[in-house]
């Protein structure tokens, strides 16, 4: 009887004690989303908590949880882990001493964490963390860097920062730190930590030029849909008064895009509202079918050399040879501005387009004399059969309404209705004839008082010509180790074109097409083609090498439109004109083209330029351009990621006209693994500019 007692006495213990067990696969834990693993792990019975030691892996709805110990109640779910605690989830990590975790909920309580978010390359540390869900955070007494630990490069400290890993950062009491030094404060601060699009404010821009004094541009960036953003950018110039400017960009579907950018200042200095607009749109109806517009209006004649081309681009540029005030190379001394509306549709011989352009004439005073083009239709017929002889038909033709304040307005229709004949004499002679005549008609709206036209008139002019050609081909075999074989084809060409003497005076004078010249003129031309083959073990590639054409006017009688080399009895020759371009390798081309006067024995134009680029951000040019008494200037560029980290760019022009640069731009930009600067300085005739951007990475720079 006493052997029962102690019978009961044993088995009572047995279930109210904890039960060791030798590894986690003997611990039956009743909830199946909940499995752990440790070297040790023992169960309590009474209370249903299960304590693991060693090595200890938690495994619950995709979280994967490491630590030294591990505590964990099935009766309330709540979990306490402790030493070296990692908890991985997807592609953050969460690291800590101690952890409270309410798995009903999700929500966690973490002491001395550390949160890598490597969507954005951010990492957090924190006295304490409080993960409310699976994309939320708080963390307090908290410090936020994008570069490596424990020494960062720049770190931002919070009082308390609240952290959404789909979206921002909010934090209080913020101290922008570089090392370990404090430079900026900020009582409140949000930011994008994903790379993502998401709204907030982008870093500014600081800058400074003589026409407008000291800058300071304050991008703000919001995100409307995933098709839909917008920027605003607060410009402040501490000459000129403050600029607003916003750019909103749209994409409809995959065939319609575009955006739309106004520009507005009160200019302090001029005592008046000054702005820009620019849009953009572009609309493929189908394959044959699309519109494109592109406007772009400014107050005043001198907006782009006092502002430069604001057109909504501030603080998305990052190309380091643009500074952030929207002056891009080139723009200040654009001699017009342009609003154009240009619709197209293709048929299998035939295509229709209109096209609408308002222009400003920046070098005039007004535009009362500018020509507008309100709108135009044209039509074009491509080569078609007749009658499968070898006669072809084709037609260019344009309805134009074009109008000016002062000057000649109306109406007018030209047609150029085509015939050729196209013949080959064995195979080496091809000869195309062919007969023309030029319709055009005139509805007059207003006259010149001195144009002497009339209300409504026409005019047929016929044009005629005929083009011989052939083609000499040889191939050659070479030794080269990647050039195996090389193609030269020859083509010489002449050409004859005849226009009759036409008294045109009565017509309105729009452009040129209103003042067709006589012509009886022969054409010389030759045209060299050199092509190649090259191997590389088992990659063949065929590449152009080079392309040379030479050609020359001869005028029996009659004009040619060329304002450099005017006919004279005594001088039917034209320029000899010289066109190439020559790839030296794949990363460098070299081309060169001008005309030379035979009667002066000197060069008329000149213009010739070399470029090199290696495709990994390496590249030099240089170009020389000349016109005899009007223009001779030099250019230069250069980009190269050769000395890293610095990303380094130059380009100038220098007029030996003038005896002095037309502009130079200097950039360079230093890039850390976790942060960069851009410097630039912009130099040209009556102003010189600087500017300086930071971007620090993971904070969201748009």
């Amino acid at each position: 009887m006493k052997t029962i007692h102690y019978l009961y006495v044993l088995l009572f213990i047995l279930l109210c004690c904890r039960v060791p067990s030798a590894d986690a696969a003997g611990a039956a834990i009743p909830d199946d989303n909940v499995h752990i693993s440790a070297d040790h792990m023992n169960q309590s019975r009474a209370d249903g908590i299960y304590t693991a030691e060693g090595n200890v892996v938690v495994l619950w709805n995709g979280m994967n949880l490491a630590a030294d110990q591990v505590r964990y109640a099935a009766t309330t779910h709540i979990l306490h882990a402790t030493g070296s605690v990692v908890m991985t989830k997807g592609t953050t990590v969460l690291k800590g001493k101690t952890l409270v975790l309410y798995m009903d909920s999700g929500r966690a309580e973490m002491d001395s964490t550390l949160l890598k978010v490597p969507e954005s390359g951010l990492t957090i540390v924190s006295d304490k963390l409080i993960r409310i869900d699976e994309s939320v955070f708080t963390a307090l007494s908290t410090e936020l860097t994008s570069c490596d630990m424990p020494d960062p490069s720049w770190k931002i400290s919070a009082d308390k920062l609240n952290v959404n890993l789909l979206g921002y950062a909010t934090g209080r009491n913020v101290i922008f730190y570089v090392k370990n030094v404090p430079v900026l404060y900020l009582p409140w601060m949000a930011f994008p930590v994903v790379l993502e699009k998401r709204s907030g404010l982008l870093f500014p821009h600081f800058g400074y030029s003589n026409k407008r004094g000291a800058q300071l541009d304050i991008p703000a960036y919001l995100v409307i849909s995933p098709s839909q953003d917008l920027q605003l950018d607060l410009d402040m110039m501490s000459r000129r008064g403050v600029g607003v400017g916003l750019d909103y960009r749209y994409i409809r579907s995959r065939d319609s895009e575009g955006h739309i950018a106004p520009y507005s200042i009160y200019d302090q200095l001029e005592d008046r509202w000054r702005w820009q607009l620019a849009l953009k749109h572009k609309e493929v109806f189908s394959s044959s079918a699309n519109l494109r517009v592109d406007a772009d209006a400014i107050s005043d004649r001198t907006f782009l050399s006092d502002f430069g081309d604001k057109n909504g681009n501030s603080g998305r540029q990052s190309d380091t040879t643009t500074n952030y005030f929207g002056e891009k190379s080139g723009e200040y001394n654009r001699q017009s501005n342009d609003t154009t509306v240009n619709a197209v549709k293709t048929w299998q011989h035939y295509a229709v387009s209109s096209y609408l352009r308002y222009s400003q004439d920046l070098y005039a005073a007004n535009d009362q004399a500018t020509l507008q083009t309100l709108p135009s239709f044209a039509v074009a017929g491509v080569r078609q059969s007749i009658f499968s002889m070898p006669l072809y038909f084709d037609l260019d033709g344009s309805a134009d309404n074009l109008y000016r304040e002062s000057g000649t307005s109306g109406q007018r229709l030209n047609l150029f209705p085509r015939i050729t004949l196209l013949q080959s004499y064995s195979s080496y002679l091809r000869m195309t004839l062919f007969t023309g005549a030029h319709i055009r008609g005139y509805a007059t709206n207003k006259q010149d008082n001195n144009s002497g036209s009339q209300s409504n008139d026409g005019d047929l002019l016929p044009e005629a010509g005929v083009r011989l050609s052939t083609s000499l081909t040889r191939i050659y075999d070479t030794n080269f180790q990647l050039l195996k074989k090389i193609r030269h084809e020859l083509i010489p060409e002449i050409s004859y074109s005849f226009v009759p003497e036409h008294d045109q005076q009565r017509l309105p004078f729009y452009d040129y097409a209103d003042r067709i010249i006589r012509q009886n003129m022969i054409t010389l031309s030759a045209t060299s083609v050199i092509n190649g083959k090259f191997v590389s073990g088992e990659a063949t590639e065929y590449r152009d090498i080079s392309r040379i054409k030479l050609s020359a006017d001869y005028a029996i009688n009659g004009g040619r439109r060329d304002l450099l080399t005017l006919v004279e009895s005594q001088r039917p020759w034209s320029d000899l004109i010289l066109e190439s371009e020559t790839m030296l390798s794949k990363q460098m081309r070299v081309t060169f083209d001008t005309r030379y006067n035979l009667y002066e024995n000197r060069l008329s134009t000149a213009v010739a330029g070399i470029e090199a680029d290696d495709h990994q951000g390496n590249l030099i040019g240089a170009g020389y351009q000349m016109a005899r008494n009007e223009l001779e200037y030099f250019e230069g560029h250069f980009s190269t990621k050769l000395i890293k980290p610095l990303n380094l760019s130059y380009t100038a022009r220098y007029s030996f006209d003038r005896g002095d640069f037309l502009e130079s731009l200097y950039a360079a930009e230093y890039r850390h693994k976790c942060w960069s600067v851009n410097l630039a300085f912009h130099q040209r005739p009556g102003n010189q500019s600087y500017t300086v951007n930071f971007n620090l990475a993971g904070l969201g720079s748009n």
